[in-house]
């Protein structure tokens, strides 16, 4: 995970690029016989480890238009609002449990795609500004994190955590 935020545009899309690149890679490098096997203490499998990232980068999408997070969740607005991520996190793995490897592998793609696209639109001093900034009609105390901070959480840190998650599980496999 990043010790320093980036403080550019440009900067922001070098550390999406490489974690997302490594992620990506990791995915490749699996053999048939580890997509339909390996599985989390939780029971989650690889596609809903990558279902998990999708739907975390939508909401990341959903955050820079201004428009409610849940709804790119899928969840109920009380359930994102409670800041359960665990409760959060089942009900996205129950909406994307069965889809296929390529469908998630697709609609990730899409997810993806879609966060670069906005962060086109977004000059540099935009980074800085606050999480309410974005959403201002979102419950909650203050103005919140900075949307670079958001924006990393969801993405380039997000796909590093999983991939940490993914390389040990192949260790212990």
């Amino acid at each position: 995970m990043e010790d320093t935020m980036p403080g550019t545009i440009n900067e922001l899309r070098s550390v999406i690029d490489r974690s997302w690149s490594a992620w990506n890679a990791a995915l490749d490098r699996l053999t048939e016989a580890q997509w339909a096997s390996l599985r989390d203490e939780q029971g989650w499998t690889i596609v809903d480890h990558i279902g998990h990232i999708a739907n975390w980068e939508r909401s990341v999408a959903y955050f820079l238009r201004g428009l409610p997070r849940h709804e790119a969740l899928g969840v109920e607005e009380a359930l994102y609002l409670k800041g359960d991520e665990d409760a959060t996190n089942a009900a996205i793995q129950l909406q994307t449990r069965e889809l296929s490897r390529d469908q998630m592998q697709a609609q990730a793609r899409v997810d993806h795609a879609d966060v670069l696209r906005l962060l086109e639109s977004l000059d540099d001093d935009q980074l800085g500004l606050p999480y309410r900034h974005f959403l201002p009609d979102e419950p909650g105390d203050g103005d919140g994190p900075p949307a670079v901070k958001v924006i990393v959480n969801k993405t380039a840190d997000h796909y590093v955590e999983h991939l940490r998650w993914l390389e040990a599980l192949i260790r212990r496999a």
